[in-house]
């Protein structure tokens, strides 16, 4: 065959390919997910957490399923404060114990596309769409990097009345579709490091105080990136660490260094050095993870064409949300995509309603509750440098004022506070701080 003809056409095996794909076969649409990788997750990298909530909304039965996707469930989390000298931490002891959890996108997504193939999804792996079709100023499919027959070694074509862009961050087809104008610049993308470590049989548990039930997911903060602006990661899987930091592109550049030699530097530290004596590296890897937020929003939806998930920039960093929001914006796709099936009109003004839901949730919301966000974090560095330092001080003074005279202990604390930032500073800081959300 010279060329395939599909109703709906998605490109990327990622959560947010995978939910429109699972919502669409669900209802007998004629649907094609090209995936580049050997298999979906086997080029996808997160720190990560899953969230229940998200994933019931394509797999009903979920967390009981045969064969478990996911590493532990999340029963601590919370933030864990680098100093110099030491750390302070908040964790939180969650009730719902399956309400999260970690997880590994190599077993993820794989699972989801197990699943997704027994709800009827065609899925092409190892194949990479090299182009996509424009007839009369609408996408009417994409060109992929197979041949079209033993006897034809062009490209092969594959039409689409729609095509659903899940392309992640490097979102080189939605360029081209003419959603978004030039390349994501240095400041849009934060670069996180990422090792899978292994400690020895029972050691996990014993350093973490946990049973085979439970499960830590951390957010670092301070002298884990240097005091640049970024934020470490620690999860803990079934039977090993997640560990890693991302930092913004920019400031890597800018700071003349290399992400290994951050990460290794935080190794270093103290309190991860004991924690993770013994480890073993069993993988490392690099993402580049979508922080453009509301500004750098592409246009959404065009003639034949959505655009979904990271490509989208669908990511709020403050509250740990990515995968579950590709996988929202992946059903949101797909209801649109019926609806415009039923209609027979693939046209932007039909597929506008994918704009529409996509601003009634609160993931829009969201977005624009925190649209200065990016910008407070890369201009108020005190927040990854000074703040840190100051916490574990204060608490330092705070635990040791055995047999000082307490009016004195605050008074310290007071004097700590005003030579670390000041006053006025950290009143300053509470009001910028503020205004993200009002």
């Amino acid at each position: 065959m010279e060329s395939y003809s599909f109703d709906v056409v998605i490109v990327g095996g990622g959560p947010a390919g995978l939910a429109c794909g699972i919502k669409l076969a669900e209802k007998g649409v004629n649907t094609l997910l090209i995936e580049r990788g050997r298999f979906c997750g086997s080029k996808n990298l997160f720190g990560g957490v899953v969230y229940t909530s998200s994933i019931k909304e394509i797999v009903p039965e979920f967390p009981e399923v045969s064969q478990s996707p996911v590493e532990r469930p999340v029963t601590e989390e919370g933030y864990i404060f680098f100093s110099t000298k030491g750390v302070v931490k908040f964790f939180h002891t969650k009730s719902d114990s399956q309400e999260a959890f970690t997880a590994l996108r190599a077993r993820f997504d794989a699972f989801l596309s197990e699943y997704a193939l027994k709800k009827g999804l065609l899925i092409a792996p190892k194949t990479k769409v090299v182009d996509i079709i424009l007839e009369n100023f609408k996408v009417s499919g994409v060109i992929v990097d197979r041949p079209r027959s033993f006897k034809d070694l062009r490209p092969a074509e594959v039409k689409a009345k729609i095509v659903i862009l899940a392309e992640g961050v490097n979102r080189l087809l939605t360029e081209k579709a003419g959603l978004v104008k030039g390349p994501f610049k240095p400041e849009e993308v934060v670069l996180a490091i990422k090792e899978v470590l292994q400690l020895p049989k029972g050691e996990l548990e014993k350093r973490f105080g946990l049973n085979e039930k439970k499960g830590l997911a951390a957010e670092l903060i301070g002298e884990i990136t240097s005091g640049l602006p970024g934020t470490g990661f620690l999860y803990t899987n079934t039977n090993t660490l997640s560990f890693g930091i991302g930092i913004f592109l920019n400031t890597l550049v800018n700071s003349n260094l290399k992400p290994y030699e951050i990460l290794e530097r935080a190794k270093a530290h103290p309190y991860l050095h004991e924690l993770l004596d013994g480890a073993e590296i069993l993988e490392y890897g690099a993402h580049l993870i979508p922080e453009w937020g509301l500004q750098g929003l592409p246009k959404l939806y065009g003639n034949g064409v959505m655009v979904v998930g990271d490509a989208a920039g669908l990511v709020n960093p403050l509250f740990r949300e990515g995968t579950n929001l590709a996988i929202y914006s992946g059903i949101m796709a797909a209801e649109t995509a019926l609806e415009a099936l039923e209609k027979g009109d693939f046209s932007e003004k039909t597929l506008k309603s994918y704009e529409e839901r996509f601003k009634e949730s609160y993931i829009y919301k969201d977005l624009l509750l925190f649209k200065n966000l990016k910008k407070f974090l890369l201009n108020n560095r005190q927040i990854f440098e000074t703040y840190p330092n100051l916490i574990y001080e204060i608490f330092s003074l705070y635990f040791s004022a055995q047999g000082q005279y307490k009016k004195e202990v605050v008074r310290e604390i007071i004097r700590t506070i005003k030579r670390k930032r000041g006053l006025f500073g950290v009143l300053k800081d509470i009001i910028n701080l503020g205004r993200l959300f009002w």
